[in-house]
């Protein structure tokens, strides 16, 4: 996890700011895996009274040794 600082213009059309935490996954590329990070996106949305949740996917070459 990594802290950041997140801004968006909220439904109501007023400038809203918070603290934030960016989770970064590293996953295959495949339909199951986006449908789990929405479920936990929603998931996410639902416990903790969001109006929107962020996925930002980018294709990577990782390699672990």
């Amino acid at each position: 996890m990594i802290a950041g600082h997140g801004q968006w213009r909220g439904a109501a059309g007023r400038l809203r700011a918070e603290r934030t935490r960016i989770v970064l996954v590293v996953a295959e590329d495949r339909p199951e895996t986006l449908a789990a990070l929405n479920a936990i996106r929603d998931a996410y949305r639902a416990a903790f009274a969001q109006e929107a949740v962020g996925l930002v996917l980018s294709p990577a070459c990782a390699s672990f040794r």
